[in-house]
């Protein structure tokens, strides 16, 4: 006999000996729970120390067996016991009733004296609770693939349990599921109802799982097709969180309804929600709190995207040095690339390509950091964009992050754009841009600086064919670079200024002259001619001077 035997072992034993035994024994269903539990019962009233009370597992049979799974449909581990085999397990539990049955009749009396009915008004208690459970269970199975019989099985949990009272065990969880599988399967208007009654028992269970089961729903709704519907469930969830004081709750929520507000281009409720974010983050005198860094990185960020948004180039100037100096906060990474990529953009649009390329190198650097790869090759794009229309001799392929992309198509169009580039191969780069399948003139803002990137090209191919010549026609340059006469003579004006070239433009006769004293001698004509300058200017001052003092 093993009146000793640990409850748990016990029950376990108990369990895995069911399929071994004859069917006269387990006809059916509810037998199978009567063997398994008569000998657990008697084992917690006998008790003693190798068997407290309390020990007894009984999850896993009221999980399986309450539930009509077969014993081979359960878990590999729940049909495994460590240390007693399934031959075993059949022989010591045998053993174990046979011993143990005649002292039953005595330990059910002893136990019923006060009260015959009362046990059995607790296990029917405990087997209406046991239903609920196992339903929920059956259902957190189903969602994946039956997300419909999932939901309506979590809706009769939540039946179940308001029958029983107002004590909040499973339904908080199952409302948590439906709201997630009504908006999986489009069904947006009970998604709603059922996420306010969610919210209704928000103070009924615990901040944590209530901040939890928020969380989750917002995650998992977040890519609702329905933009409005989804700013319902944030409205919702902002008006249940005014009565706590959930502050780190209501800043995340907020922050999400606000990139809704940005993504709806909804400029004046972004606005609204931008301002009240913001002043969470400032002291009492109204300057900013740099305690809560992290925040403030998070109300800026929104704050410069809407600038982008409203093309609020003055506000954008303004705020932009604002998150640089916020360098003692641990700032999201997300956040710094958002801050860098519209700060790139910011200087772009002043034609600073230097500044706007390190400014997308750190933003594809913080977004590869993230995670996010289709931001990072976007970034990446604009860093080649930028380092060419900053003329750089930096190739920013050579750098460890950018390796990693080398074998995209996208990418590679674009490093053999910037060798083309270095090679002034205008017919090349022309192929490169036109070519659909490399997707370059895709992207509507490399394709606002595609002008400025096509002159730049030109400008540098345009300087390296005049060298040879002293006087070159007009046609010829601009059927070598294919632009017309008007921007080849706008081209060259340029060199001219920049004083990249030495040359006269003769428009009557449609000629370049290009002069002699290129080079070094041309630098040291112009540095004696401002010399002279100087010493006339110096002679006209003191011949003025000398008229004044004969004169007075």
């Amino acid at each position: 006999m093993l009146p000793s035997m640990h409850a748990t072992e016990l029950s376990r034993c108990c369990f895995l000996c069911l399929p071994s035994w004859p069917s006269s024994q387990v006809a059916g269903r509810r037998e199978k729970w009567e063997v398994c539990t008569e000998p657990i019962q008697h084992a917690a009233r006998v008790g003693g120390p190798s068997c407290p009370a309390g020990a007894i597992d009984l999850t896993f049979i009221n999980r399986f067996l309450l539930a009509r799974r077969p014993v081979d449909e359960c878990p590999k581990s729940d049909r495994q016991h460590t240390g007693i085999e399934r031959e075993s397990a059949h022989a010591a539990v045998s053993e174990w009733i046979a011993g143990q049955k005649m002292s039953d009749s005595d330990e059910f009396e002893y136990e019923s004296d006060d009260d015959p009915y009362g046990g059995q008004e607790e296990e029917d208690g405990d087997e209406e609770a046991i239903q609920i459970e196992n339903t929920f269970y059956e259902a957190d199975d189903n969602k994946q693939n039956c997300p419909e019989q999932a939901l309506e099985q979590f809706q009769r949990v939540v039946t179940l349990e308001n029958a029983r009272g107002s004590e909040v065990v499973w339904r908080f969880k199952a409302l948590q599921n439906i709201v997630i599988l009504c908006a999986r399967i489009g069904r947006f208007e009970e998604m709603a109802t059922r996420y306010r009654e969610l919210l209704s028992y928000m103070d009924q269970v615990t901040r944590n799982d209530a901040s939890e089961a928020i969380n989750t729903v917002l995650d998992s709704v977040s890519s609702a097709s329905d933009l409005t519907k989804l700013e319902t469930i944030y409205e919702l969830t902002l008006d249940a969180l005014k009565a706590t004081a959930n502050q780190r709750l209501w800043f995340s929520t907020s922050v999400k309804l606000a990139k809704l507000h940005l993504e709806m281009g909804d400029v004046q409720k972004l606005q609204r929600l931008v301002k009240a974010l913001h002043r969470t983050c400032q002291k009492p005198d109204g300057t900013d709190d740099v305690s809560k860094g992290s925040h403030l990185l998070e109300v800026y960020a929104l704050e410069i995207q809407m600038c982008t948004l409203t093309k609020n180039s003055m506000r954008m100037k303004e705020i932009y040095p604002k998150t640089i100096n916020l360098t003692s906060a641990i700032a999201d990474p997300r956040n710094i690339a958002v801050i860098r990529e519209s700060g790139g953009k910011m200087f772009m649009s002043e034609k600073k390509w230097e500044a706007a390329y390190n400014e997308f190198f750190e933003a594809f650097k913080n977004y590869q950091e993230t995670g996010n790869a289709s931001r990072a090759k976007t970034m990446l794009k604009y860093v080649v964009l930028a380092n060419m229309l900053a003329l750089s001799s930096i190739n920013p392929f050579d750098s460890r992050e950018a390796k990693v992309y080398q074998d995209d198509p996208e990418i590679s169009a674009m490093a053999s754009l910037r060798t083309a580039y270095e090679q002034n191969d205008i017919g090349t780069i022309d192929q490169l841009l036109t070519n659909p399948s490399y997707r370059i003139l895709s992207d509507t803002f490399i394709r606002t600086y595609l002008q400025d990137l096509l002159r730049n090209i030109r400008l540098q191919v345009l300087q390296n064919i005049i060298k040879p010549y002293r006087c070159v026609s007009l046609d010829f340059l601009a059927k070598e670079i294919n632009v017309t006469n008007e921007e080849v003579v706008s081209l060259l004006v340029q060199l001219i200024l920049d004083e990249k070239i030495a040359a006269r433009i003769d428009g009557i006769e449609g000629f370049l002259q290009v002069s002699s004293g290129r080079g070094e001698k041309a630098k040291q004509f112009t540095g004696l001619q401002k010399w002279v300058d100087s010493f006339e200017r110096i002679h006209s001052s003191l011949h003025t001077k000398l008229n004044q003092m004969q004169h007075g």
